[in-house]
Parts: structure tokens; sequence; C-alpha cells
């Protein structure tokens, strides 16, 4: 895959991520619609968010003290 580099795209994908335990995937689904995501791109990250790029997992990793 090609390196990202439309980074508000990818933080408004990862910010539709962190909500969807609250909210429903309609809602994520209508919030990425309304923040101009591409219809392509939020159907493949609201149905397999696990294989997103290597760089947006490396984002979520925690760093032990």
């Amino acid at each position: 895959m090609t390196p990202r580099t439309d980074l508000i795209t990818a933080s408004r994908v990862d910010l539709a991520l962190i909500l969807l335990p609250a909210i429903t995937w309609l809602q994520a689904s209508c919030m990425l619609a309304a923040s101009g995501v591409p219809v392509e791109v939020a159907a493949r990250v609201m149905a397999l968010p696990l294989e997103r790029r290597m760089i947006d997992a490396l984002r979520f990793r925690t760093i032990a003290p």
C-alpha cells in the first residue's frame, strides 16, 4: 500500500472507530459521510477495522515506561 498522505481523513476515521463502541455503525457511517470521507474508505474501515494500514496501527500502540 502507498504511504498515507491524508492525515485529516485518517483522523476522522480514527475518531469514528474510537466512538464505535458508543454509537451505532449507521451513526459512524453518517459522521464519516458528513465529514467528506470517501464512501469506499468508510465502508472498508467500518467492515475491516483491523486491516488498516500499518502506520495507523502503530499510532495506537502505547509505549511502556
